[in-house]
């Protein structure tokens, strides 16, 4: 959903991605936080960002991570709830 981000599920499988939130005000954050205004608000679950666009402190630490350094499974990472996409994003 990032315009210039090339990662998907088939280049990066250990990479997590982030479907929109359903809170419409914070989806349009990331959206134009994204600088992607072609989302289709009507599909929010089709469009997904990758963790490289969140910075450490949004990302939900899980307990394999935290007690023996091992990157938790996918589905077990997740953001907080004011997690807003900042890192990686193209210029305005």
């Amino acid at each position: 959903m990032v315009k210039s981000c090339k990662n998907n599920n088939k280049n990066n499988k250990e990479l997590k991605f982030f479907t929109l939130p359903k809170n419409s005000l914070k989806a349009k954050e990331w959206i134009e936080a994204a600088g992607n205004s072609m989302v289709n608000m009507e599909k929010p679950k089709s469009h997904r960002i990758c963790a490289i666009h969140f910075e450490q402190k949004y990302l939900v630490r899980h307990p394999h991570e935290v007690l023996y350094g091992l990157l938790p499974p996918k589905a077990y990472r997740g953001l907080t709830e004011n997690a807003v996409p900042t890192l990686h994003l193209p210029e305005r």
